[in-house]
C-alpha cells in the first residue's frame, strides 16, 4: 500500500514538472532569443542555450526606441483602469449581492448578457463614439472604454454572496452604514477574489492589442503591445532581435504582479470549490 502511495505521489510530481516545463518553454525560448543576434534566432540550428549571449539587443531597443514612454503608457492605462474598475465593480457587485431593489433581476441579466457579447461586435460603434468625442489618441480613449468589466462584477458578486448575511446585520446593529459594511466586513473577507480580479484585469489590459491599436495614432500614445507590433523592416521582415527583448521587458510587470498576488490569485479560484 505504501509503495503504491509513493508511486502515485511520484507520478503526480512528474506530471506537474513536465506541465511546468511545457508552460515555461515558450518564455525560455523568448528569453534565449533576446540574448542572440538575428542570424542565430532565425537559424535552423537550434540550441537550448544562447550562443554568444549579450545585452546588445536590449541596449538597441532602449537606445533607439521610446520604450520607456511606451512602458509608461501601458502602466498608466492599466493602473488607472484597474483603480476605476475596482471602485465601480465593487459597488456594483455589492449592490447585486446584498441590496434588494426593483429591477434587480433585469440588472443581473444585463450583466450576464454583457459577458456573452463579443468585444468585436461593439468595437466599431465604440470607436465612432471616440471619434465624435475627440478621444482618439488620448488617455481617456484608452482607459474609459475598459474601465468597467461585467465579468469582474459577476465574479465579485458571487464572492460577496458566499459571506454570511449575519455579519452584515451584526455590523449594522453596531452602527455601520452600507458603505461601512462593505469596507469593514465584505472587502476584508473577499481579498482572494479582489486579488484575482486585479491580476486578471491587469493581464487583459496590459496585453490588449486590438483596442489600443485603434485609438492610439501617434508613436507617443502607443502601448507596449502596439509598439512592439510596429517593429518591422523594409520588405515586411520582422527584427526578432528587437521584438524578443521588448517582449521580455513587457512580460516582467505581469510576472511580478502575479508573484506578489499569487496566494490571493490561487485562493480566488479555489474559494468555494468545496462549498455547496
Amino acid at each position: 500500500m505504501r509503495k503504491k502511495t509513493v508511486l502515485l505521489h511520484s507520478s503526480k510530481v512528474l506530471i506537474l514538472l513536465l506541465a511546468s516545463l511545457f508552460s515555461l518553454f515558450p518564455f525560455l525560448i523568448m528569453l534565449k532569443s533576446s540574448l542572440e543576434p538575428y542570424t542565430s534566432i532565425v537559424s535552423l540550428d537550434f540550441h537550448m542555450l544562447p550562443q554568444n549571449p549579450s545585452l546588445n539587443n536590449y541596449i538597441d531597443v532602449c537606445k533607439n526606441y521610446p520604450i520607456l514612454r511606451w512602458f509608461f503608457n501601458s502602466s498608466f492605462v492599466a493602473a488607472t483602469a484597474i483603480v476605476i474598475n475596482m471602485v465601480v465593480d465593487i459597488f456594483a457587485a455589492y449592490t447585486l449581492a446584498r441590496i434588494e431593489y426593483p429591477g434587480k433581476k433585469a440588472t443581473n441579466t444585463m450583466v450576464l448578457c454583457a459577458q456573452i457579447v463579443p468585444v468585436q461586435v461593439i468595437v466599431v460603434p465604440l470607436y465612432l463614439m471616440m471619434v465624435q468625442w475627440n478621444w482618439v489618441d488620448t488617455y481617456r480613449g484608452l482607459i474609459l472604454p475598459v474601465a468597467i468589466s461585467p465579468f469582474i462584477i459577476f465574479f465579485l458578486k458571487q464572492s460577496f454572496m458566499q459571506i454570511p448575511r449575519a455579519l452584515d446585520e451584526a455590523a449594522m446593529i453596531d452602527g455601520c452604514s452600507r458603505v461601512g459594511v462593505l469596507r469593514n466586513v465584505i472587502l476584508p473577507n473577499s481579498m482572494p477574489a479582489l486579488g484575482t480580479s486585479v491580476v486578471l484585469k491587469f493581464m487583459w489590459i496590459w496585453g490588449d492589442y486590438m483596442w489600443p491599436s485603434l485609438v492610439s495614432k501617434s508613436t507617443e500614445m502607443r502601448t507596449l503591445p502596439v509598439a512592439v507590433a510596429t517593429f518591422q523592416r523594409a520588405g515586411g521582415t520582422y527584427p526578432w532581435e528587437l521584438i524578443m527583448p521588448a517582449a521580455v521587458l513587457s512580460s516582467i510587470p505581469i510576472i511580478l504582479l502575479f508573484l506578489f498576488l499569487q496566494k490571493y490569485f490561487i485562493a480566488g479560484f479555489t474559494d468555494g470549490a468545496v462549498k455547496g
